[in-house]
């Protein structure tokens, strides 16, 4: 199993334990070994485990009885698991929209911003936990946020273009902030320090200013809906949605998040029958009994 985090603690009565995070690749799941008191294996690494399955506080728990690492060529499955889409069909629809930008400004900036960095665009997952946490996750949220933003902004008196280009490009960051080249997706320590919206301003500044068809107001509104896509302050925007664009693009990103939740949870029941509650959403939701049409991955 992969180790996604690995601690050791003492309990009340002073004896010393090991808290594991493990992974099939599928599915977390907390472990814990007791009466431990040599070194904890390394996050992100592959260990062999044996272990009884119980119940805690009605969640399911590994009593692991003993642990080695992986030998080489026993880590044969992927533990990132991989979008459900097709990521060549993806980065071709990405293109069409990336090619439908008119201004000539901002779409000579996305075009470049993409140019240096598609490959990893393509691979990088969208979260650690929380949403489209798999190889390709971050283009196929990216596709979705688009979709959204365009069908929000129907009838709108906005800026289709700097929209567009928003919402390509609002979580570019994550390209330098997350790390999926071992067994587990991981943050990097500029993830760590400086975060996702951050580099992403950074990296769009830099290429901006070298786009001499763009001018500094052109410039600022797209910084300002990458700088505001999370909605409020404590939830991790440096500044809150002023403009629009800006709103549109908050509420397309939020949408497609939380109706990734809903569809990861509801996969996991019956038809017919309530979720757990969902992370970040605070509830449970009932999963009707009459099957729907949608389209899991448009292209």
């Amino acid at each position: 199993m992969a180790v996604r985090k690995a601690s050791k603690g003492v309990t009340k009565i002073g004896s010393p334990y090991l808290s594991l995070t493990l992974s099939d690749g599928e599915t977390d799941i907390a472990s814990k070994q007791w009466n431990y008191v040599d070194d904890p294996p390394s996050e992100n690494t592959v260990i062999k485990v044996q272990a009884l399955l119980e119940t805690y506080q009605g969640e399911p728990q590994l009593n692991i009885q003993r642990w080695r690492a992986a030998e080489e060529g026993e880590c044969l499955q992927r533990f990132i698991p991989m979008s459900p889409c097709d990521i060549k069909q993806m980065k071709e629809s990405l293109l069409v929209f990336v090619g439908s930008i008119s201004n000539k400004g901002l779409r000579k900036l996305v075009e470049a911003v993409l140019e240096c960095s598609m490959e990893a665009f393509c691979q990088c997952p969208a979260a650690m936990y929380h949403h489209h946490n798999y190889i390709g996750g971050l283009l196929e949220h990216t596709l979705e946020v688009v979709r959204q933003a365009q069908k929000l902004s129907f009838g709108e008196d906005i800026n289709d273009d700097l929209l567009l280009a928003g919402a390509i490009l609002h979580d570019i960051g994550k390209i330098w902030t997350y790390d999926w080249s071992g067994c587990s997706i991981i943050m990097t320590d500029l993830g760590k320090m400086v975060g996702h919206i951050v580099k992403g301003i950074v990296k769009v500044s830099e290429v901006g200013a070298k786009i001499t068809e763009l001018n500094d107001e052109t410039i600022r509104l797209l910084l300002h809906l990458i700088a505001s896509h999370h909605g409020k302050l404590e939830w991790g925007s440096p500044v809150e949605p002023v403009t629009k664009e800006a709103l549109i693009l908050h509420k397309a990103d939020l949408a497609d998040v939380e109706f990734w939740k809903i569809a990861k949870a509801a996969s996991e029941v019956e038809p017919g029958q309530w979720t757990g509650k969902i992370l970040g959403i605070n509830r449970e939701f009932y999963v009707p009994a009459i099957p729907g049409g949608a389209n899991e991955c448009e292209t």
